[in-house]
């Protein structure tokens, strides 16, 4: 999906993958991350969202979510970390991160808010039913705090993703208000949706969902009760070119993740986009037969959207040469992908994808890699087995 913008924009990081895989320094099955240019984008994100007075917490997952890149990501300016669940949460606390917000795609179970408020100590507790917001209100009571939470809101039609379905229906948020505001442990900051933001079919630009109006509508229904909306939280895409136009529908909050390294949709079509990318992923070709060439795997994702990959034995090699990818089926293991074989081929060549990747739910380590735009790239962090 980027390998030709990712030869466009950054194609060192795709000779830097070579280099330091054929001489051993990183085995197949990782993920390179362009460190310096991660912190470029970063960086500009930090300033972007500064000129349009948004917060922003970073998303960790897509990258392994270790308290190596958190701790990088919030020396470069955004300074709070959004965790998927609260395995995300412990891991980046411990190596001494700040949690924004947590239960954003999944909420913590019932005897873990003690934890989450007295050491994770969130800014915000995202929400999905009432049964959960009294289970942290009774927690929090017991801690003597009052924790403020965002809720998520739906409605029928709105797009959500398999898998990731929950969230107070709006026309049920009336009647549930009233409840929620009698509950002492908590106080309602704000809403959320998922996705509000989503490329357009012509691959030109990103589009709102019907979730941004729900959004909105759950706003004044909230201020109608005289609840002081303070957390607009609109996720998704999030990205310098997106910040400008969530600011303007009043969204206050948002959570980027793949425009740190330059892999939101969008960002595989057009090379003005402000960040660069900054991740492949590296195998090796294992063993072929008449038709494909097999790699070693362990780092595929199912909505990759792949169709090529770069081979080749030398850096120089490997930006020439591109083979079509023939995906394996998402319902099975991928011990190996395949690629179409071509006749340079051989056993042990280096494989570059680019990919829209999901390192949380992998088998792949992650290496993090200074110095590729000066052409001495330096391995500075080895994660093994990505979260």
């Amino acid at each position: 999906m980027f390998v030709d913008m990712t030869l466009k924009r950054n194609e060192g990081l795709i000779s830097a993958a070579a280099l330091l895989h054929q001489d051993g320094t990183i085995p197949p099955n990782t993920y390179v991350i362009d460190t310096d240019a991660l912190e470029l984008n970063i960086r500009a994100l930090r300033q972007t969202a500064d000129r349009y007075r948004m917060n922003l917490y970073y998303m960790t997952k897509q990258l392994g979510r270790s308290g190596f890149v958190g701790k990088l990501i919030e020396y470069n300016g955004i300074e709070r970390a959004v965790a998927v669940d609260i395995d995300e949460a412990n891991n980046l606390w411990e190596s001494g991160c700040r949690i924004g917000n947590i239960g954003h795609i999944v909420q913590p179970g019932k005897t873990q808010w003690k934890h989450v408020i007295g050491k994770l100590q969130p800014e915000v507790v995202t929400l999905f039913s009432y049964e959960r917001a009294k289970q942290l209100s009774d927690a929090s009571l017991e801690l003597g705090h009052v924790q403020d939470v965002v809720l998520r809101v739906i409605k029928g039609g709105d797009t959500i993703f398999p898998g990731q379905f929950g969230g107070f229906l709006l026309e049920e948020l009336d009647g549930q208000l009233p409840e929620l505001l009698k509950l002492k442990g908590i106080r309602v900051a704000g809403v959320t949706s998922f996705p509000v933001l989503q490329i357009n079919p012509e691959r030109t630009d990103f589009a709102f969902t019907s979730n941004m109006e729900t959004l909105a509508s759950a706003v004044e229904r909230l201020e109608d009760r005289g609840i002081e909306v303070k957390h607009v939280n609109a996720p998704s895409a999030t990205c310098c070119h997106t910040i400008p136009l969530l600011a303007k529908y009043g969204v206050t909050h948002s959570e980027p993740g793949h425009a740190m390294t330059g892999t939101t949709p969008l960002h595989a079509y057009h090379e003005h986009l402000t960040e660069i990318p900054a991740m492949v992923y590296v195998s090796e070709i294992s063993h072929m037969d008449d038709r494909f060439a097999y790699t070693i795997a362990g780092g595929f994702y199912a909505r990759s959207n792949m169709e090529k990959a770069l081979y080749g034995s030398t850096p120089a090699d490997i930006v020439k040469q591109q083979a079509n990818v023939s995906q394996v089926p998402a319902e099975n293991i991928d011990y190996y992908g395949s690629l179409e074989r071509e006749e340079p081929m051989k056993v042990g060549d280096t494989v570059v994808y680019a990919f829209r990747a999901q390192i949380f739910v992998t088998r792949s380590h992650v290496a993090y890699v200074k110095g590729i735009g000066a052409g001495k790239p330096e391995l500075v962090h080895f994660q093994r087995r990505g979260m």
